[in-house]
């Protein structure tokens, strides 16, 4: 009987696990880790702990590693003094940067930020802009520029400074269409020869007109209908004239009938060089006198009305088309 006893008392103090193969101390009031065998089982926490953290708490039985120990940190001894052992790993903290900006609801501007200046349209790219198309733009900004002095801002071949090429537009921007050019001296241009003398320009031009589209054509280059000094301009004058005939000169009795001026400066004119029995005042229709003043070249027209001589003047109707001679400053 003491031995029946004796194994109720022993196995009073022992549990069985779930399988029924080994035994548990109990260590009071169920609060012990449980073990079996010398294998412990791991319990995972159900709460996942703080965000961002990976920190797990096991409740731990005997570890294959871990001796169960006494109160006094040695093997073996009284299990009912052993405490609850837990585990904690260290939290792994994952740090993320946000690159992502700063939502706003502020409209950028239309503007780049850059200092405004008034500058032209240059539709030709010749770096000269038009006068008419200005606008506050951005400095540098490309088809624009601060010059404004283009006279036609659609060609290329045209602004201030360019070389005048005979090609019927203003080319330099002086208001003049195909003038004389120190650099090109195009003989060509409109039917007209460029010539320098004693500082002053003439334009020798061969295509005819009435005297009064004469005067206007040379007005239109800066100059007028030549003003014949004598002398030695008279000797370049039929020099560049050669034997090609009648040239209108500027002379003319239109304002007051025989006195005739010249019209680039309206002072009379004087000397003895007209010809035979000129002026006459030969009228070759019964309404229009002989009012403008033309140079006979060197060899004379043969049976000249009035008498024409060689290198001589004569008076003829304004309205017949003839060869003309421009003089002025040069450009």
């Amino acid at each position: 009987m003491r031995r029946v006893a004796g194994l109720v008392l022993a196995l009073a103090g022992c549990t069985f696990d779930a399988t029924g193969l080994g035994e548990t101390p109990q260590t009071g009031a169920g609060t012990g880790p449980t073990t079996t065998g010398s294998t412990s089982e791991m319990v995972p926490s159900t709460d996942p702990g703080p965000t961002g953290s990976s920190t797990t708490e096991d409740t731990l039985g005997v570890s294959g590693s871990e001796s169960m120990t006494d109160g006094t940190g040695g093997p073996g001894g009284d299990s009912t003094s052993m405490p609850p052992l837990t585990t904690t790993t260290e939290p792994e903290t994952t740090t993320t940067t946000n690159t992502t900006q700063p939502m706003t609801s502020t409209t950028a501007p239309e503007t780049t930020g850059c200092p405004l200046v008034m500058l032209y349209k240059d539709f030709d790219n010749d770096n000269y802009g038009d006068p008419n198309v200005p606008m506050l733009v951005c400095e540098g900004e490309q088809g624009w520029v601060p010059d404004n002095t283009d006279c036609n801002d659609m060609s290329a071949n045209s602004h201030p400074g360019i070389t005048e090429m005979c090609d019927g537009i203003d080319n330099d921007c002086d208001g003049a269409f195909d003038e004389f050019d120190a650099e090109s001296n195009n003989d060509a241009c409109v039917g007209c020869k460029f010539r320098m003398y004693e500082g002053s320009l003439y334009y020798f031009c061969s295509n005819e007109l009435d005297w009064e589209p004469a005067e206007q054509f040379c007005v239109s280059h800066g100059l007028h209908l030549v003003k014949d000094d004598g002398g030695a301009e008279r000797t370049f004058l039929l020099q560049e004239m050669g034997n090609t005939g009648l040239w209108w000169t500027g002379g003319n009795d239109r304002m007051t009938e025989g006195t005739f001026k010249w019209v680039s400066d309206d002072t009379n004119v004087a000397g003895d060089s007209w010809g035979n029995n000129e002026p006459n005042d030969q009228e070759w229709l019964l309404w229009e006198n002989a009012d403008c003043m033309l140079l006979i070249d060197s060899d004379g027209v043969g049976g000249y009305p009035g008498g024409g001589t060689g290198g001589k003047w004569a008076d003829h109707m304004c309205d017949d088309g003839f060869k003309f001679i421009c003089e002025g400053p040069p450009p």
